[in-house]
């Protein structure tokens, strides 16, 4: 009678395995989301200041990491102060972000595009993006 259930219980087995292996595969991908590329040291073109990029219920914000005296003087950055807002990855590039501008306290459209591994494009524009403002940050290691 125990010959019968024996090969039910190993069959019912290998499938709670595959099951297990299976949820394990698709937390790996899901932690190894393309849109969390972005998230990282970046540095300003200008070397001296740089942004923590970090993710937050699935949107990306970036807090100021490191402010050197050009940064705080031209543009009012404060270190650990949030620079932006609600980024959203929408397969190309991350936009819909807001940037309230530290010194003005204007709010400004964000977007993102990664055009290398080290090297992510920055546009910041008010209503029309015609009118824009653009610049590359690199990866700081």
């Amino acid at each position: 009678m125990n010959n019968s259930n024996e090969p039910k219980s190993v069959f019912i087995n290998q499938r709670l395995h595959w099951l297990i292996a299976l949820v394990f595969l698709l937390m790996g991908a899901k932690a190894d989301q393309p849109a969390d590329r972005l998230i990282g040291r970046w540095q300003f073109p200008s070397k001296g200041s740089s942004v923590d990029i970090y993710k937050q219920g699935g949107l990306y914000f970036a807090r100021v990491a490191e402010v050197d005296q050009a940064g705080e003087r031209n543009f009012g950055l404060m270190k650990d102060s949030l620079l932006i807002r609600s980024l959203q990855y929408n397969g190309e590039v991350w936009g819909g972000g807001r940037l309230i501008h530290p010194k003005t306290g204007i709010s400004l459209s964000v977007e993102v595009e990664m055009q290398r591994p080290k090297a992510i494009d920055v546009t910041v524009y008010k209503g029309i993006k015609l009118l824009h403002r653009k610049f590359t940050m690199t990866r700081q290691e």
